[in-house]
């Protein structure tokens, strides 16, 4: 399968391909839709837009090739290396979105949501995301205003507020779930 990087997205432009992907677990985003059902897929006509980390993700399993607009293949490490220069911490949020998707999860943008990502158990249009997650940068501490906002919006759409973030020292991925308790 084969797509092209135009800015930091990736675009698969064969219908098909992009079909493929999407059915595979649920890999970006058709152009002009926001959730498709998997019994509806067939009917979609329109070009993928995968993020710089599906594209990464799927180019290190070797089931994407990436290229440039002008037809030159970009490997994985260039696809991570891209990402370094242009996103803040995105080698950081690429481990936590690698690390959900490792697990079977599927990840997608959280950004609706005031989140990172939104992790889903079986995909969008099956189940719900009880997860949104916050990438909290290595270095910055974080206030209980910040855990209060967080938890007041996932409590308000049903979801585990998830910190995440990843150990300078280790690498390690730290993650911590707050849900509302009454008590």
């Amino acid at each position: 399968m084969i797509g092209v990087l135009r800015g930091l997205a990736v675009i698969v432009d064969n219908v098909e391909y992009a079909r493929k992907l999407y059915k595979e677990g649920f890999y970006g985003r058709f152009l002009g839709y926001d959730k498709i059902k998997l019994e509806d897929i067939d009917k979609i006509n329109t070009p993928l837009i995968l993020s710089l980390f599906e594209a990464v993700y799927l180019a290190e399993g070797e089931r994407l090739k990436v290229l440039s607009e002008d037809g030159m293949e970009i490997p994985p490490e260039k696809l991570m290396q891209i990402g370094r220069e242009r996103i803040k911490d995105f080698e950081e949020k690429y481990k936590v979105y690698k690390h959900f998707r490792d697990l079977g999860y599927i990840v997608k943008s959280g950004l609706k949501f005031g989140a990172m990502f939104s992790v889903y158990e079986r995909g969008p249009g099956i189940d719900h995301a009880p997860l949104v997650v916050v990438f909290l940068e290595p270095d910055r501490g974080i206030s209980a205003i910040d855990i209060t906002r967080g938890g007041r919006l996932s409590h308000s759409v049903r979801k585990t507020f998830t910190l995440a973030t990843v150990l300078k020292q280790t690498g390690e991925i730290v993650l911590l779930g707050f849900t509302w308790a009454k008590l």
